[in-house]
């Protein structure tokens, strides 16, 4: 039988989604230079002192911000993190889109399926789940592969070919884009897209050189490569994978929320993303409110009886469901 479809109002009081929903931009401005500090702290390091741990914490924070940004662009293109329209598009865009080479004009639409069409064919995120619990030997194969690179040569290769082109392809993280552009419209998209990345990277690349550090511009790409995809990997699979169905009227039977220590919420979940299933029950809450959103569906029953719509022991708990599935 298909589950029974939830109401936003069989948990929350309309004052209270009211006040849930209002953008506080003294809160989002902080989010976002919060961002840009930990960026910041970790070339210093790396300039400070270049060994192989400063080497490792850098990348280990930078990967951690390229999903932290990932997550305010994502905020952002519903335009819940800012208060306005032009500050969510502008900032989520330049400072949050643009220096992961993806730009808000492609991230809007492909991320709007995502909502309307979770868990079906038609959503382009769901190749990247529906697998999943896999075997323990299968998940080590893939973050073999995600720390080799190999993973994160591939991504590069269709964020910049496909999400930025506006073509029909694999952009692997972000999903499979199934309509592309005619061809007029490709061309000025990718002219578009193309301009904003060699403006921003160009710019930042010139940072670097006047103060003299031209290669810490490079650990920007060796995190992309080598150490985000692990991270992007686990927070997909801790959002949608494993869950008791792929599609669902009701989000706790697709989607989780995992509670996160301290540590995790520096890596795998900055910028409250780690609260997932309140996101998918009201989408346009900023993630800064969504804390306490939790705290009051928690302490309403909303999780009561669906249990693998939250995990309490963090993402270790994660990893450890998604290589559950027994060998053949």
């Amino acid at each position: 039988m298909p589950s029974a479809s939830i109401h936003k109002n069989d948990y929350l009081s309309s004052e209270e989604i009211q006040r849930l929903k209002t953008a506080n931009n003294k809160k989002a401005a902080w989010g976002l230079a919060f961002n840009w500090i930990v960026i910041g702290l970790a070339f210093f390091l790396v300039a400070f002192d270049t060994n192989p741990l400063t080497l490792l914490i850098a990348l280990i924070l930078l990967s951690g911000r390229q999903l932290g940004l990932g997550i305010i662009l994502h905020d952002c293109s519903h335009r819940s993190w800012f208060a306005t329209h032009k500050q969510n598009d502008f900032f989520g865009h330049w400072l949050a889109g643009i220096p992961i080479l993806v730009p808000m004009r492609f991230y809007r639409p492909y991320h709007f399926v995502h909502h309307t069409k979770t868990g079906t064919k038609q959503d382009p995120d769901v190749d990247n789940i529906k697998q999943y619990p896999v075997t323990r030997a299968s998940m080590q194969r893939k973050i073999i592969r995600d720390f080799a690179g190999l993973s994160g040569l591939k991504a590069i290769y269709g964020v910049l070919f496909f999400a930025n082109t506006g073509r029909v392809g694999n952009t692997v993280s972000l999903g499979n884009q199934a309509s592309g552009k005619n061809q007029q419209q490709a061309i000025q998209f990718a002219l578009a897209n193309f301009r904003d990345i060699l403006i921003f990277h160009g710019l930042a690349f010139g940072c670097f050189v006047y103060f003299d550090h031209p290669w810490l511009y490079g650990l920007w790409w060796l995190s992309y490569i080598f150490t985000y995809p692990f991270i992007i990997r686990l927070r997909q699979i801790a959002e949608h994978g494993a869950m008791p169905t792929l599609a669902s009227k009701d989000v706790r039977e697709t989607t989780r929320t995992t509670l996160a220590s301290w540590w995790e919420r520096l890596t795998f979940a900055p910028n409250y993303v780690n609260y997932h299933c309140e996101h998918h029950f009201l989408p346009t809450v900023p993630g800064y409110h969504l804390p306490e959103m939790h705290h009051l569906l928690k302490n309403r029953g909303f999780y009561q009886e669906h249990k693998p719509a939250l995990v309490e022991g963090g993402y270790l708990e994660v990893l450890r469901l998604a290589a559950s599935a027994k060998a053949d």
